[in-house]
Order: structure tokens, then sequence, then C-alpha cells
């Protein structure tokens, strides 16, 4: 068992990830409020009142003495389900696929379903009728356990086919975490109806390294996919990266680029270097490099300048042969 202090500074940084977190997310939205955006601060907003909720359970009970009971870590459990319906939106617009629209949305009604039948039983019922419900309860617990690992696993098979590896490693880390946060819980009400309300403690209060850990990924995730595009060095917005985005597409279309392709020329337009976009797409300079280079050879160009004057339909001296090497990459 940790030392009380080491759990509480836990929740403390836990708290802080998560209202950094939030405040990250809530910047980059005044530079251009997307649907990724707007739920990737419910869920962050959530996750700050599951840490407090923790933190007062695990306050009550080992510093001011056992003021939280079952009801209490019932309640727990709809602010549970309510993180993972907000993190299946979430994912849903990360990588939104229509193959996966009827699952989400079953995913999300029966989590509201969920939420609404654990807090209306745990306000008017009382103890002994939830264990006269014991297996209604648990099978309500399993199918929820299916229902949001198949719409997760979806996404996540999804972004590990379109190599999109931040977003692959972000989901993996959210979803395990959250999973093995709920599976924490379910194994508490498990143990209080088989008599072994013993072990229900020491699992719970390790629940904060999973917050703490979700709330640094968020942190992470959002400041590399977000905040910097909204703060790129040259100065556009994400409402101005939406409006020539069409105009790239065309583009790359016109120079049979390959999405791949089309990816580093968004990260060109927006100015970033071969150190920044080998960061945000998880490859070595060198392989940033040779893709340039080829995407110089094909529309051929010389240099950037000539990529975003392509784009910008302007005229530019830095064209050249098809043979030209370019002077930069």
């Amino acid at each position: 068992m940790f030392a009380k202090e080491i759990i509480l500074i836990c929740y403390l940084l836990g708290i802080f990830l998560g209202v950094s977190g939030l405040t990250i997310a809530l910047l980059a939205g005044r530079k251009g409020r997307s649907e990724t955006n707007k739920y990737m601060v419910l869920f962050l907003a959530v996750m700050l009142v599951m840490c407090f909720y923790d933190m007062a359970i695990y306050y009550c009970d080992y510093v001011i003495g056992g003021l939280s009971n079952l009801k209490v870590l019932r309640i727990g459990n709809c602010i549970i389900a309510g993180t993972m319906y907000l993190w299946t939106s979430l994912q849903s617009s990360i990588i939104p696929r229509e193959a996966l629209a009827l699952l989400n949305s079953l995913v999300r009604r029966y989590l509201i379903f969920y939420m609404a039948m654990w807090l209306l039983l745990t306000l008017f019922l009382s103890i002994e009728h939830f264990y006269t419900l014991k297996w209604l309860l648990l099978a309500t617990d399993v199918a929820l356990i299916i229902l949001f690992l198949t719409s997760s696993v979806g996404h996540i098979l999804y972004a590990s086919a379109e190599n999109k590896k931040r977003q692959l490693i972000y989901m993996i880390v959210v979803t395990a975490l959250l999973l093995w946060n709920y599976v924490s819980y379910f194994w508490g009400e498990t143990s209080v109806y088989w008599g072994n309300s013993m072990f229900i403690r020491e699992p719970l209060d390790l629940t904060i390294i999973f917050w703490m850990v979700i709330n640094a990924a968020n942190v992470y995730y959002e400041y590399k996919e977000d905040f910097l595009a909204s703060f790129d060095r040259t100065g556009q917005t994400a409402e101005s990266r939406k409006d020539i985005k069409p105009r790239i597409d065309e583009v790359c279309g016109n120079y049979k680029l390959t999405p791949r392709e089309s990816e580093f020329i968004e990260l060109i337009y927006a100015g970033k270097s071969n150190k920044e976009i080998a960061e945000a797409l998880f490859l070595s300079e060198s392989t940033v490099k040779t893709h340039i280079y080829n995407i110089f050879r094909k529309m051929n160009v010389k240099n950037r300048v000539g990529v975003i004057c392509l784009i910008n339909g302007e005229a530019n001296d830095d064209m050249g042969s098809e043979d030209d090497t370019p002077e930069e990459s």
C-alpha cells in the first residue's frame, strides 16, 4: 500500500494535469472550435470531475475517517460511464468512420441508459435490494465492458491501418486505462456481492495512477495535435487552414500525390521544419527528407516556396525540370 501522502500528491498532480489539458484545449478552441476540440473539452472536464471525486473519497476514508459508502461508490460508476460516453464521442471525431457510426450510436445510447439506471437505483433502492438484483446489475456491467471495448478496438484498428501513430498510441493508452478503472469499480461491486468487501479498498486506492496517466496523455495529445496547429509559427488559425484544405487536395490530386504525401504538403504549407514534420508523423528526419524530395520531383519544384506558390496559384521562379535536385528538403 502506498503512503497516504504519496497518493494525495498523485491526486494533486492528476488535477494539475487535468486543469492544464483543459486550459490548452480551451485556448486551442478560441482559434477555431472543431468537433474534436468540443468533445476534448468535455472529456477533459469530466476527467477533472472524476479526479476530484476520487480524491474526495480517498480523503474522507483515510484522513477524515470513513464518510464514503457504497452509494457514493455507485455514483462513481455513473461518472466513469460518463467518461466512457465522451471518450466514445471523442474517438468518433478523431477517427470518423461510417462503418462504426451505428456501433458508436449503440454504445452511447447504452451508456446513457446505464447511467440513468444506476443513478435511479442508487437513489431509490436500499442495499438489500441491490443484493437481490446483483445478477441483473452484473449483466449490465458486462454488457458495458463488451460494447465499449468493441467500439474502441474498431477505432484503434482504423488508426493502425492508416498509420496514424499519434492517434493510435493515444487511443490505446486512454482506452486501456479507462477500462482498467472501470474494471476496478466492477471488482469492488462483485466483491461486495460475494461478501469480500475487504478486497474493495486496495484496487480503488490506486485508480488515481490511471487518471493521472490519462490526463498526461490528454495534455500531450492536445498540445501536439490541436494547440500547436492552432498557434503555429506561420500565424495561421485552424479556420484558415480549413479554408485552404480543398485547394491542397486539388493540387495533390493534380500531381497524383499519395494520401501520405498530402499530409506532408499540409505540414509544409503550415511552415513546419523537417524536424517538426518528423515529430508530427513519428518518422525519422531522413525519411522525411526522402518524402519531401519525391514530392518536389512530382510537383516539378525546387523547394518549399515552389510548393506554397503552386497551392496559392502564384507564379514563382523556383519551378524547375523534373530532373532538378531540390535546393532544400
